[in-house]
């Protein structure tokens, strides 16, 4: 049975409207101080549960890949994420080696989301073995056969309207015993007055849907995963005991996944900036 549209597709709860900006509204609009592209006529609506606080936009429903390739995840969707390409996947590369340490030779790793690739050809010139990536927009690899000991999923969630279809592929592809690693910042607690106007609603950057704790935990949840929250960004989930876990829980290393904050790991700001200039709540 489909969710009708202004229905949650998290828990079925009613939503009401959060709010609208224009297509062209990038993430780097707020790191930048200015628009990266023009005020577009195209208006994207969001709206929010209020039952269990998920945000999103129907907006690309209908969406074929194809027309995610050619409007999104195009040549200039570096300009909407200038930390895509090199920043944000060789911080990732640091800061998954220093927290697997001896056991990165050991660990077969999918990159789901890879972008072209890069975090894992890093950390395989840091001693990883056995690591694949998964990307149909950018590196265009068919998703690898059998389950990993760790998935990770960088800048990913927000990306995907159908998060149910998400979360089944996501899970069924950890090992028992394995873990998800995913990140994705969860709503600032000003998200009710905010709305669309938060910075990280972007739909040039495909930003579609946004969790609240709740939300993320009732997805995983339902397929049998505990979550637990490294940071307002930063996620692990497992099927009950995971060898990897307590490598996580103990660096002492916050990780800033979405925005541009530096070359390393390190504390991030708060929950990133809440609100932005760009678009109306």
């Amino acid at each position: 049975m489909t969710t009708p549209t202004n229905c949650c597709s998290v828990c079925g709860g009613v939503t009401t409207s959060a709010g609208a900006v224009d297509f062209n509204k990038s993430g780097a609009d707020w790191f930048e101080g200015e628009r990266q592209f023009p005020v577009s006529d195209e208006v994207v609506a969001f709206r929010r549960c209020g039952a269990c606080g998920f945000m999103f936009t129907p907006f690309f429903n209908d969406w074929s890949e194809a027309d995610f390739k050619a409007r999104v995840y195009n040549a200039d969707y570096v300009l909407a994420d200038p930390p895509f390409l090199v920043e944000r996947p060789s911080r990732l590369a640091a800061y998954l080696a220093d927290v697997l340490g001896d056991a990165l030779p050991e660990v077969s790793l999918l990159d789901f989301g890879a972008g072209e690739g890069r975090m894992v050809e890093e950390l395989r010139g840091l001693g990883l073995v056995h690591g694949t990536v998964y990307d149909p927009y950018h590196a265009e690899s068919p998703l690898p056969e059998g389950r990993h000991e760790l998935v990770t999923a960088f800048e990913v969630v927000e990306h995907v309207p159908d998060q149910g279809a998400l979360f089944d592929q996501l899970c069924d592809l950890v090992a028992p015993g394995g873990m998800l690693l995913l990140s994705t910042l969860l709503q600032p607690v000003d998200i009710g007055s905010i709305g669309a106007g938060w910075w990280y609603a972007c739909p040039r950057n495909g930003h579609l849907a946004f969790h609240t704790a709740e939300s993320l935990s009732t997805l995983l949840e339902a397929r049998g995963f505990t979550v637990v929250s490294l940071s307002a960004e930063l996620h692990m989930a497992s099927k009950g005991p995971a060898r990897l876990l307590r490598r996580f829980q103990e660096a002492e290393q916050a990780l800033a996944v979405s925005g541009s904050q530096g070359s390393g790991p390190g504390p991030r700001r708060a929950d990133g900036p809440t609100s932005t200039g760009t678009g109306d709540a």
